[in-house]
């Protein structure tokens, strides 16, 4: 495996892919909602509390984690976008969420098996599983990146678009 600090990469190919972003378009507006959700949590346990005659703990308890689990995935699924690079040695996705990054698959090019789109039959066949979440929208529509690490088949579903996707493609149309 490399190591990204070892060697020295030609950048091919870059993208960022992000979800469509409706109706909270930044951390600051999540934020924001999350303290008009607290304030809604405070009115509303004082009204369930009297009206239900349950303890103020327990009430209010239950209401902030469910507001906390609304803004945790806002801020996965809603906020969080992948940056492919495909370099001369190896592919990479870094998770891009507000100002921080993580590199969260390196996947050299000689371990590459198959790239190309969604094949569900292939997946079965070789007794693949799927490595993380990074992409956006239907599994169906997505390019399909196989390869081999640690001695097992894994493999990475991309929102790649037509220039990326023609360029991780190529070595595999035939």
């Amino acid at each position: 495996m490399y190591l990204m600090e070892d060697v020295v990469y030609d950048v091919i190919a870059t993208q960022v892919a992000a979800p469509e972003k409706k109706h909270i378009r930044s951390e600051g507006a999540l934020y924001a909602l999350l303290v008009l959700g607290a304030l809604l949590v405070i009115g509303l346990g004082n009204r369930l509390q009297a009206w239900l005659g349950l303890p103020p703990v327990l009430v209010q308890g239950v209401l902030y984690a469910l507001l906390l689990a609304l803004g945790y995935w806002v801020l996965r699924f809603r906020l969080t976008s992948h940056r492919y690079t495909l370099t001369d040695k190896a592919f990479f996705v870094t998770r891009l969420t507000g100002r921080s990054e993580k590199l969260i698959a390196e996947v050299p090019l000689e371990s590459i098996e198959y790239a190309g789109p969604y094949d569900g039959a292939r997946l079965k066949e070789l007794g693949c599983r799927l490595g993380p979440n990074v992409r956006t929208g239907r599994i169906e529509d997505t390019t399909m990146l196989i390869y081999r690490a640690e001695g097992a088949w894994q493999c990475l579903c991309l929102s790649a678009q037509e220039e990326l996707k023609g360029k991780l493609t190529e070595p595999w149309k035939n």
